[in-house]
């Protein structure tokens, strides 16, 4: 009888399950592609010879890539479906990773960063458009969860990375090792992936209430954007400029400098598959009340941290603390009724991605005028404006009830 149950369940998945797993590998891939350049940076600064805000310049011409790909991508994936936009994308990160190894010039590495910005936004704004999608069909929380294979990815990307420089491997080869594994996992997700047979106009259909037709963001989705910038700051200062902080203020090696990076990854991995846990005990708004606040102390702790041990203690309190606010804040935006579903999340993945590519730039100029402590400082300050921000951008039931806004979870139902 178990074996019959077991046998059944096999050959009559739940719907959605393949499509779930390829959004699952896709949200992987973007944080195994991107962390993996974290690693690398130190060793491009001195290799280029740069300064804080020559170097933060360079960085600017991945924030401007996104920018530009970004709304770009959603209107492409809205109308042709996801896996197109997908497939073109993950082959294009897989050439972009060596260039940004081997760039041995400023303008090759500002093209390539150009082209790596471009990828990761349009990528981050594709993936984010077919998990909502799949979450507003099956009336499940999963964003979390897909954020949360995002950081795992993250962890694995400059863990490996990491690694392989420890063992004398040149940065180039590394990256052309990332790039096969993203061409292996590509191979399998993309297929599954939403095509435009599942367009996320679809998604009107699925509401209650229909989207009114809007193209301007409204205030709320300006919040919730504004909210997604300062936490993807927080976690771009934490990829681009975390090894360059313990290497300039605590001389720590080049080879060992991706240590701090791992110690926020890896903290918020753990954040987030437990997300829903958390926000089914806290509530969505208390759970972002106090993530903030957590993020808040740990970027503190960066700060005033005595010895480079100390840093990682505070990059992993600031992973923690950072691990649900953006998973929450896609989901708000993609359950309210004001603006269609694919155009609100446009909107805040420019908001985020800008935050966690531009940011870094920003950071290296202020580094050169103020240093990168009193930077951290600020950073802090606007992760603390986030428990205002987020109350402004409550939904009603929300302010009201204090309850998690997430429709009810649903049992899925055999094919």
């Amino acid at each position: 009888m178990f074996n019959q149950t077991l046998l059944s369940r096999i050959q009559s998945p739940s719907p959605y399950l393949w499509q779930k797993i390829a959004t699952a590998l896709c949200f992987f891939c973007l944080g195994f592609g991107t962390a993996a350049w974290a690693p690398l940076i130190p060793y491009a600064q001195q290799r280029l010879l740069l300064n804080h805000a020559d170097f933060g310049l360079l960085l600017l011409c991945a924030g401007i890539g996104s920018m530009l790909a970004m709304p770009l991508a959603g209107r492409l994936a809205n109308a042709l479906g996801c896996r197109a936009v997908l497939a073109v994308i993950l082959s294009a990160l897989m050439f972009i990773l060596p260039a940004l190894a081997y760039s041995p010039n400023h303008i090759m590495m500002a093209v390539s960063l150009f082209l790596f910005g471009a990828s990761a936004g349009a990528l981050g704004v594709t993936v984010n458009m077919q998990a909502a999608q799949i979450e507003r069909k099956l009336g499940k929380s999963l964003m979390s969860g897909f954020h949360g294979v995002c950081s795992l990815g993250g962890l694995a990307g400059v863990l490996g990375m990491t690694m392989l420089m420890g063992f004398g491997l040149a940065p180039l080869s590394g990256a052309i090792i990332v790039s096969g594994i993203l061409l292996l996992i590509a191979l399998i997700a993309v297929p599954f992936s939403l095509g435009a047979e599942s367009k996320t106009v679809t998604d009107e259909a699925l509401s209650p209430e229909q989207p009114v037709k809007k193209a301007a963001p409204t205030l709320a989705i300006l919040g919730i954007g504004l909210i997604c910038f300062v936490a993807f700051l927080s976690e771009g200062a934490a990829m681009d400029w975390s090894g360059i902080y313990l290497s300039t203020e605590f001389s720590l090696p080049a080879a060992q400098t991706g240590l701090a990076y791992s110690f926020f990854a890896g903290l918020m991995v753990l954040g987030r598959f437990s997300g829903h846990l958390i926000v089914n005990q806290l509530g969505e708004k208390n759970t972002i009340l106090l993530s903030a606040l957590l993020a808040t102390t740990g970027l503190l702790t960066v700060v005033f941290a005595p010895v480079w041990q100390v840093v990682l203690v505070g990059y992993a309190i600031l992973g923690l603390g950072s691990a649900n606010i953006v998973p929450l804040m896609f989901s708000r935006a993609g359950r309210q009724k004001t603006l269609a579903s694919h155009v609100a999340l446009s909107y805040v993945s420019v908001f985020a991605y800008t935050g966690s590519l531009i940011g870094p730039a920003l950071v290296g100029f202020g580094s050169e005028m103020i240093g990168l402590s009193l930077v951290f400082s600020v950073i802090a300050i606007g992760l603390l404006g986030i428990t205002i921000l987020n109350h402004l951008t409550a939904e009603p039931r929300e302010v009201h009830q204090g309850g998690d806004a997430v429709a009810p979870l649903q049992n899925e139902t055999p094919a």
